[in-house]
């Protein structure tokens, strides 16, 4: 019963311990500019659902609160672009562009030394906060798709 119990508590820190391997991979990709790791670690299609979410208020996101700053931008960008905006300005640079936002060298590295929060958002679902509360920060969604952690949201 013991072992039992020991490989129980094993798989259960394996679970905790899988998302946090992708937050790492992934600031290791942004660090080295590796798109196709990228590519691997951000579902794009995701990240531009829950936007598209999120501006619909008859349908629920998984996107918490945005910043003024957000909406001005999306709204900038459904007046000059139309229905496919967020389509067309969503991309993975955009997304690179906005974990990295809060560097110290805006444009370069990875994020892990801005990372403030990174804890469960759900039993599949990692929520990483990026930049201080009184610094409009970054948030970002890993979400378990099979059997690979991958960004799902970006906001701030």
């Amino acid at each position: 019963m013991k072992g039992f119990l020991a490989l129980l508590f094993l798989i259960a820190l394996a679970f905790l311990i899988w998302p946090y391997t992708a937050v790492y991979r992934l600031d290791k990709a942004l660090q080295s500019n590796d798109q196709q790791a990228l590519n691997e670690l951000i579902d794009l299609t995701a990240v531009r659902e829950q936007i598209k979410r999120k501006l619909n208020k008859n349908v629920e996101s998984t996107i918490g609160d945005v910043s003024n700053s957000f909406i001005d931008w999306l709204q900038g960008g459904i007046q000059r672009m139309g229905a496919d905006a967020v389509e067309r300005m969503v991309d993975i640079q955009w997304v690179v562009a906005q974990l990295r936002s809060h560097n110290r060298k805006p444009g370069q590295g990875g994020f892990l030394d801005r990372m403030t929060y990174a804890f469960f958002d759900g039993p599949d679902r990692l929520l990483l906060r990026i930049g201080d509360w009184d610094d409009n920060p970054v948030h970002a969604h890993l979400s378990l798709q099979g059997v690979e952690w991958r960004i799902t949201a970006v906001y701030n």
